[in-house]
């Protein structure tokens, strides 16, 4: 599986709740191009750990589920943690002991799957060697 993004969490909430218009416009934009397939990207399967956790303390569960659903049904495939994930994100917690493990799950598969490229904002992200963090970019 060849893609040129992975989505971090922080994308889908500011796509599901924007914190202004740039952003919106941004987002939506990214998604249309990804369930059109111009645009190859997938997410960690622990960006659902983390969609729960946290957008279901906000919206309930019953929405979180859906939202994912509505993601998978646009081209958005969740990439499950292989072992070789798994080494990767250890190696890195070993490395940058103040990246979150899922932060680190994350990067392992932008690294794997996407040569480092990962949609957020998340300062976490900046602490680890070989990613590429992009924002309000186009893609």
């Amino acid at each position: 599986m060849a893609l040129r993004i992975i989505l971090d969490t922080r994308f889908y909430f500011s796509y599901y709740n924007p914190e202004n218009e740039k952003v919106a416009t941004w987002s939506k934009r990214l998604i249309h191009k990804i369930s059109r397939g111009t645009l190859e990207a997938a997410s960690s399967i622990i960006t659902i750990i983390e969609l729960y956790a946290t957008m279901g303390k906000i919206v309930g569960t019953d929405v979180v589920r859906t939202r994912i659903a509505s993601l998978k049904a646009s081209n958005i495939p969740f990439i499950p943690v292989a072992e070789e994930i798994a080494q990767l994100a250890g190696k890195i917690t070993l490395s940058t002991p103040r990246a979150p493990l899922a932060d680190a799950i994350i990067a392992a598969t932008a690294l794997i799957y996407a040569g480092g490229a990962l949609i957020t904002d998340d300062e976490h992200f900046s602490l680890i060697r070989n990613i590429k963090a992009e924002w309000l970019k186009e893609i």
